[in-house]
């Protein structure tokens, strides 16, 4: 009998103990922190910068959690990825899981034509967290958040004014002008330029004016550049043109963004002048 009570009595004390040394596991608390767009232009396209805040109840450290991502555009899935790290959340503290999702507006574009001309897509981001830790078996943390990402709207470019600037004997000295209008939430780079003036239907001057600088966002932009008719030169290509006052002319514009969102589109203009002649 004493041996009976002896073995009970150290069974209870070897549980005690024992229970007293295994910590019991209390559930993470996970929370969508923020979901931003970190960065939006032309070129690149968008990110969106996701957190999601955990938070250790626990008097010990559990690792940071394995976090899924999907991002779907106007209810189709577009991308999707998997954010790992290996560091450790301190007890009784809280840390940030941050995922950045860059989306591509060549990409977009390629796999939904259908938002050329709008102005913004739907889109949800939705995010499966799980941890490592046996305790809590397979169990996946769902969260969600729906926002709106701006579509690139093509530049407009404003009926050009053609006037003379400067003559004399020796030349006349167009000023052509026109403006951009910048629709985006995001800078554009200015236009390269190329220009054909043709005279009497034959083409007289030809040229190409690099870019340079920014359209700067939700703006209108006035753009001006020079063109410099030479007697001399117009006289020795239209010989028969010395005894004409005036000749018609068309000056022909094509603008070049550098921007593959772009690409494909039309960008033209054509401007009808008179021509005043020295004589």
């Amino acid at each position: 009998m004493r041996s009976v009570i002896a073995l009970l009595v150290f069974c209870f004390v070897f549980l005690f103990t024992t229970c007293a040394t295994v910590p019991i596991l209390q559930e993470p608390v996970v929370s969508l922190h923020s979901v931003q767009i970190a960065k939006l232009d032309i070129l690149s396209g968008a990110q969106l910068l996701c957190k999601v805040q955990v938070e250790n109840p626990n008097g010990f450290t559990i690792p940071l959690p394995e976090v899924g991502w999907e991002v779907f555009l106007n209810t189709n899935s577009f991308v999707n990825g998997v954010i790992k790290d290996n560091q450790q959340i301190k007890a009784k503290n809280s840390s940030i899981v941050e995922i950045p999702v860059n989306l591509n507006y060549l990409d977009i574009f390629k796999a939904f034509a259908s938002l050329k001309g709008k102005k913004q897509t739907d889109y949800k981001a939705v995010f499966n967290i799980k941890f490592a830790i046996p305790l809590l078996g397979d169990k996946i943390w769902h969260l969600e958040h729906e926002g709106n990402l701006p579509i690139p709207q093509l530049p407009k470019i404003s009926a050009p004014v053609m006037r003379v600037e400067k003559t004399d004997l020796t030349m006349v000295e167009w000023l052509v002008s026109f403006n951009v209008e910048n629709p985006n939430p995001f800078e554009l780079p200015q236009p390269k330029i190329t220009f054909n003036y043709q005279i009497d239907n034959r083409s007289f001057i030809q040229n190409t004016l690099a870019n340079k600088g920014a359209l700067a966002a939700s703006s209108v932009t006035p753009v001006a550049f020079g063109l410099v008719v030479y007697y001399a030169d117009l006289f020795r290509v239209f010989s028969n043109l010395r005894n004409s006052a005036n000749v018609q002319s068309q000056l022909d514009i094509t603008f070049d963004f550098g921007v593959p969102v772009f690409s494909g589109e039309n960008f033209n203009l054509h401007i009808p002048a008179s021509l005043p002649l020295s004589r």
